[in-house]
């Protein structure tokens, strides 16, 4: 058994080119095929155009029209339920994301896609030798580095494989968040997060980890960057700038932290999602009657405080750890799990940000030499993202455990499993 594990670290480089390789192969066919980034691709094309970059338009325009049940099927008021299903708010993201893709919305939407894929791609290699570079989850003799990023690209493949799938943009956004993380200087360092930041608001929590470095003059160039990145499309096009940025402060921004509701859809596994599958009626009146659901019906304010309970039961840990020196990579992989399990649409894709937290578990329990059932039982909350999959457990299975939010549960089993070996590290060094 050694023996082959010392064969795949001796071949490590060898092994990651070929996987690195397979997936730009997969990247390369999957950009054919239509994905998310045709939303972030049409946004940008509203630029041009003037019109909504959410969408939102259709729907005040319908609710206009239809006063009937009989106008649902008037021919004229077609298109614009065709638009309502497939166009509105299927673009969530601030507008200054939609305005940095311009340039490539003079290449074909195929051609696009590829770009962007290509981008992605080179963002994981860069992840991953970043990674490689860690000093303080590597340890200072670097052992079996190359076997654990291997383990940790398989335990993410499934992750991979639907951001891939989906082109989306969510390992770009580790890529900045790691890169402001890492680098010394503070003004680098603040104006890359700010930028994702302005990409999309979750990278926000990582503010979280410039305070237990007590980095204030990053913090500051943080907020000076959102200025300058936010400015850009403003001195673009001021006022629809100004008119889009309102429109996403109000209609998804405002309704992604008030209203649990947002999306509950079956293949979104956050928290606000799970709980309103569980505890209300219509949450997903598609799926909720083949599952038996809800539970029970409670009120939308029930739901808020229930959510504010989970809120400070995953909250908690993070301030015990923010008192104890040397916890810097436990916090950062703790908000990076924070960031999907708490974000109001974290579909399976979005659980790529589990590729931190994974490879900095299984380096700290290698170094700490810990017991085989250790191993054992982190393998397993690791394992059950691949062996929910169909491949394992067939369609419907599968259907029935993403109804149940199955990605919310094994990443927050990951989540407390860390937070456990962090304190008891700490209690150690005492």
């Amino acid at each position: 058994m050694w023996n082959f594990l010392e064969t795949i670290e001796r071949q490590g480089k060898w092994i990651l080119a070929v996987l690195f390789l397979f997936l730009l192969v997969t990247s390369i066919n999957q950009s054919r095929q239509k994905s998310d980034f045709l939303d972030y691709y049409h946004a940008s094309e509203r630029w041009e155009t003037g019109e909504n970059l959410y969408r939102f338009d259709v729907a005040f325009e319908l609710q206009s029209k239809i006063k009937t049940a009989e106008d649902l099927f008037r021919p004229e008021n077609l298109s614009l339920l065709l638009t309502l299903q497939n166009e509105t708010a299927t673009y969530i993201y601030p507008p200054l994301f939609s305005f940095l893709l311009i340039p490539i919305t003079y290449l074909s939407e195929q051609n696009a896609a590829l770009i962007f894929e290509l981008l992605s791609w080179i963002s994981l290699v860069v992840i991953s030798y970043l990674l490689l570079q860690i000093k303080e989850i590597n340890g200072e003799t670097k052992k079996y580095t190359y076997l654990i990023l291997i383990a940790t690209l398989f335990f993410n493949f499934r992750f991979i494989e639907s951001h891939i799938q989906n082109n989306q943009v969510g390992i770009i956004l580790i890529l900045l968040v790691l890169a402001s993380l890492m680098i010394k200087n503070n003004f680098i360092g603040g104006m890359i997060l700010a930028l994702a930041v302005s990409i999309k608001i979750t990278p926000l929590v990582f503010l979280f980890a410039f305070l237990y470095e007590k980095k204030y003059a990053r913090i500051l160039w943080f907020f000076a960057g959102l200025i300058f990145w936010n400015a850009l499309p403003l001195l673009y096009n001021w006022d629809y700038t100004m008119q889009m940025s309102k429109e996403w402060i109000t209609q998804i921004l405002g309704n992604a932290l008030n209203n649990p509701l947002l999306r509950s859809w079956k293949n979104n596994q956050s928290l606000s999602s799970t709980l309103a599958k569980y505890f209300v009626s219509g949450a997903d009146f598609i799926n909720q009657p083949t599952y038996g659901l809800p539970l029970s019906n409670f009120s939308l304010s029930t739901l808020k405080a229930i959510q504010l309970v989970f809120v400070i039961i995953f909250g908690v840990p993070l301030l015990l750890l923010w008192r104890k020196p040397n916890q810097r990579w436990a916090i950062i992989s703790l908000l990076f799990l924070i960031s999907a399990l708490f974000s109001g649409i974290s579909w399976i894709h979005s659980y790529i940000i589990c590729l931190i937290p994974v490879y900095f578990i299984l380096n700290k329990l290698h170094q700490a030499e810990t017991d085989t059932k250790s191993y054992l039982i982190l393998f397993l909350f690791l394992s059950l993202p691949i062996l929910s999959h169909r491949t394992f457990v067939g369609q419907k299975a599968e259907s029935f455990l993403s109804m149940f939010s199955i990605l919310f549960y094994s990443t927050s089993l990951l989540y407390f499993y860390i937070v456990r070996f962090a304190l008891h590290e700490n209690k150690n060094r005492d």
